[in-house]
């Protein structure tokens, strides 16, 4: 079972607030409109490919620390929402 992870946006304000940058400002700096930093922060929205790209390189990090934040978030919410229903369903090895 996938244990219950944050939204990479709780992630994302705790880096900004370390540095001392308001997300506005990290929002210019990167090239983006302010509602976008502002909806990943509040969990309303994912990180993009094109967003971690961005992230990656302001912060000095692989795009894919920012893509796996998002895509483990994801995964835990989906185990959430549908991981039972799942289990029950038929595998490769075990089709009756």
């Amino acid at each position: 079972m996938l244990q219950r992870t944050i939204h990479p946006g709780v992630i994302l304000q705790d880096e900004l607030d370390e540095l001392g940058v308001v997300p506005s400002e990290f929002a210019r700096q990167i090239d983006v409109p302010p509602n976008r930093i502002s909806q990943i922060i509040s969990g309303k929205r994912s990180i993009t490919a094109d967003t971690a790209l961005r992230f990656g390189h302001w912060f000095g990090v692989e795009p894919l620390f920012w893509i796996n934040l998002q895509s483990q978030f994801d995964l835990a919410a989906a185990h959430r929402r549908i991981g039972t229903a799942i289990r029950s369903l038929p595998t490769a090895f075990n089709r009756s």
